[in-house]
């Protein structure tokens, strides 16, 4: 009996140890498998690459299978197969992940491997197609890329690109908020009943100039003291919970509201007629500079109001800089993108107005989409801030 259980034990050791056979650790060489044919040109130009990682790398073994020879060329489909890739050269593998052809994202991608398991343990897929051992589906890896290259823009760190995304989508979505729209259609149309091109054109430029420069000064203020705020744990909780609240406000006053007229929930009808007939003054004023004091001092009212009406999602991407580590100019670029992505539909209106001499009001379903998606969005970033701040900071 004795016998039986060390033999059970010995078997249990054995698969446990053949398991983790393939398992690389981290501090060891790294094997660079590269498939390639001496008639392939782009293969010459991948050769060159891993010869000049081999001078910046003290840990990586270059493997060379060059595909006219039977078993390299079966050994390529077999590998191929298993990352479920096609059998091309110039074909490289490492560790759990594989690259086919060449070019300046691929480039970046083997650097970004080389780096990944530099750092970690991994299994060696090759070593276990070349032993015939099964691969598990655990054994693959996903890159996640810091810097990703497109044509005719360049290089692009990721980080960036999705701040710049980021900018873009929350500057549309506030955008598309009723509560300023309704002021600058107003304005508008008592702009084309003003028989003087020029001056609509320099009051409406004003008013858009003044609502982009207060939206910006805004989003700065907040910046400075996000910044300083970023270590403290709380914090972060207290914003995302304001964000997740808030959304889910934006989303129930949605459903309860979506078979109704759906306008800015801040001004209420009074607040409309004071800031309407505002308008029919500056409109009026004969003296050019006196109405352009006017429509300044409208867009700062109007704006301000709007903040609130915009459920905080410029506050909170000021916020999203703030957990990333940036300089002082990259943070007013992000910034400068989401004030002009949230004004486009603005500048968009006001230009067709002044040149067709028409405007259109905003439909109810276009400001009830607005009041959706940006709920959503707050409720998504409310989520990610208290659970998953990482992703904020889009450090994955």
């Amino acid at each position: 009996m004795k016998k039986i259980k060390q033999l059970l034990i010995i078997i249990i050791l054995g698969l446990f140890i053949t398991s983790f056979i393939n398992n690389v650790k981290a501090n060891e060489e790294i094997n660079i498998y590269f498939f390639h044919s001496q008639y392939c040109l782009h293969c010459k130009e991948m050769d060159n690459y891993l010869t000049e990682l081999e001078t910046e790398y003290d840990n990586i073994n270059i493997v060379y299978y060059e595909i006219s020879d039977s078993y390299n060329n079966d050994l390529l489909i077999k590998v191929a197969n298993t990352f479920n890739q096609k059998a091309e050269v110039p074909y490289v593998a490492i560790g759990g992940l594989s690259f086919v052809g060449y070019n300046t994202q691929t480039t970046y991608d083997i650097k970004e491997a080389i780096e990944l398991y530099s750092t970690r343990d991994y299994v060696d897929i090759v070593r276990k197609v070349i032993n015939n051992q099964d691969v598990l589906i655990t054994d693959f890896d996903n890159l996640n890329r810091s810097i990703i290259h497109i044509p005719i823009i360049g290089d692009v760190h990721v980080q960036s690109a999705s701040l710049l995304l980021s900018a873009i989508v929350l500057g549309l979505v506030d955008g598309f908020n009723p509560c300023a729209m309704w002021v600058l259609v107003f304005l508008i149309t008592m702009l084309i009943n003003y028989n003087n091109r020029r001056r609509m054109w320099l009051i409406g430029i004003t008013f858009l100039f003044t609502s982009a420069l207060i939206y910006f000064m805004i989003m700065a203020s907040w910046l400075k003291i996000a910044v300083s705020l970023t270590s403290v744990i709380w914090i972060r909780y207290l914003i995302g919970i304001f964000a997740f609240s808030f959304g889910g406000w934006h989303i129930f006053n949605y459903f309860k509201k979506h078979e109704k007229d759906i306008g800015c929930n801040v001004t209420n009808e009074t607040k409309r007629e004071k800031i309407m007939e505002r308008i029919k003054n500056i409109v009026k004023k004969k003296n050019l500079i006196l109405a352009l004091i006017g429509v300044v001092i409208l867009a700062v009212t109007v704006n301000l109001i709007e903040l609130a009406c915009s459920a905080g999602l410029p506050l909170l991407y000021t916020q999203i800089l703030a957990y990333n580590n940036l300089s002082t100019f990259m943070y007013l670029f992000y910034i400068s993108i989401y004030v002009f992505a949230f004004l486009i539909d603005d500048i968009a209106i006001f230009v067709i107005a002044m040149l067709s001499l028409k405007i259109t009001a905003m439909s109810n379903r276009y400001t009830a989409y607005s009041t959706i998606i940006g709920g959503v969005i707050m409720l998504l970033i409310g989520f990610l801030l208290i659970f998953f701040p990482n992703i904020i900071m889009f450090n994955f």
